[in-house]
């Protein structure tokens, strides 16, 4: 296996089998509440979030070491909260979603990573809907796109060309409170996965099998006890998805899936009963899953686990042994193996900050 620029200076103190501790994106010390990120097939990695004024922020990185200043998308000040961000299997369009300062839905676009649009409405709609995630499916070309509207049902939407959108809809016209918080998509097998939770704060689940209509979402293995998943990514080879988040004492959590149809009952990672707040999840080529988050419900230090199957996790860890506050909200990973965990120092006067690793 092979991996990116910095390969063969790597020690454990720079990220392998451990995350960097993390750091300020160039330096910066001006707020940026840093929500997620994405690499295309190039190894550009692009991170998205929002400043102080809850303006559309982004941050681009040729290798994921080295990062330019969040910077205004299209400069613009207008009021967007960008939760989520993913890019297309050509690599050139990158697609990130939000909501308004009146909860409707938003979007923006860029073929570069950071030659933003303004943050646009979907499908014109001021309908109450708050997108929380979207993903590229590389089989159907479709970005799809979840989160919750009025009454916090559960949505979703589609787009062709990340450009123009449908209104989002209830997943199969559920009125059932539920937030659906993440997605993801097995290209190979066609299935997209969405996992939130309910008005009870119980982990819930839906299908797609093209990504414009949806099952009612449903209780994971009909598990009443509080989970609330935020993450969930997908093995394509193996077609094991993993979901991640934490339960009514802040414990971390997660659950499994071969097919996405049927799920384990949320368990705790390898039985830890330490305060984890697990935010996001993805796997490398070799079927290892990373899991990230922080320790408080409000803004602790930075934590990882892993696992090799998704189903045995190692106990949350802080990354390089850190206890600095640091909210790491979101990690993806390149071809080469690399992952990058972004977030925030501090929710009310953090900057934007970034962790790297590999796991073997």
């Amino acid at each position: 296996m092979t991996f990116a620029t910095h390969t063969l200076g790597y020690t454990a103190q720079q990220g392998v089998g451990d995350f960097t501790t993390p750091a300020s994106m160039n330096g910066s010390t001006t707020y940026a509440n840093i929500q997620a990120v994405t690499v295309n097939s190039s190894g550009l990695f692009v991170a998205v979030g929002t400043d102080s004024s809850v303006a559309p922020l982004y941050a681009t990185s040729n290798d994921g070491y080295t990062w330019n200043t969040p910077a205004r998308m299209n400069s613009s000040s207008a009021y967007a909260n960008i939760s989520s961000v993913t890019v297309n299997s050509s690599g050139n369009i990158f697609v990130a979603v939000g909501r308004d300062n009146t909860n409707a839905p938003l979007f923006a676009t860029a073929t570069t990573g950071s030659n933003w649009t303004t943050p646009a409405r979907m499908g014109g709609s001021s309908a109450t809907a708050v997108m929380r995630d979207v993903i590229f499916d590389s089989a159907t070309a479709l970005f799809v796109a979840v989160g919750n509207g009025n009454i916090n049902q559960p949505i979703a939407t589609y787009s062709g060309d990340g450009s123009t959108w449908n209104v989002p809809t209830a997943m199969n016209g559920s009125t059932v409170q539920a937030s659906m918080a993440s997605v993801t998509v097995n290209s190979l097998t066609g299935i997209f996965v969405a996992v939130g939770y309910n008005g009870s704060s119980y982990p819930l689940f839906a299908t797609s099998s093209n990504g414009t209509t949806w099952t009612t979402p449903a209780l994971m293995n009909g598990s009443s006890a509080v989970a609330l998943m935020f993450g969930v990514t997908v093995n394509s080879s193996t077609g094991r998805f993993v979901a991640v988040g934490y339960n009514g004492s802040g414990y971390p959590v997660y659950a499994y899936s071969d097919g996405g149809t049927s799920w384990s009952t949320p368990a705790l990672m390898n039985g830890s009963t330490t305060a984890a707040y697990m935010k996001s999840v993805a796997v490398n080529s070799l079927g290892t899953f990373v899991a990230v988050g922080h320790t408080n419900g409000t803004g602790g230090a930075p934590v990882y686990a892993t696992s090799t199957d998704g189903s045995n996790w190692t106990t949350p860890a802080l990354m390089n042994g850190s206890s600095a506050v640091a909210v790491m909200q979101s990690v993806t990973v390149n071809s080469s193996g690399l992952f990058v965990a972004v977030g925030v120092t501090s929710f009310t006067t953090g900057v934007p900050a970034y962790a790297y690793g590999v796991f073997p």
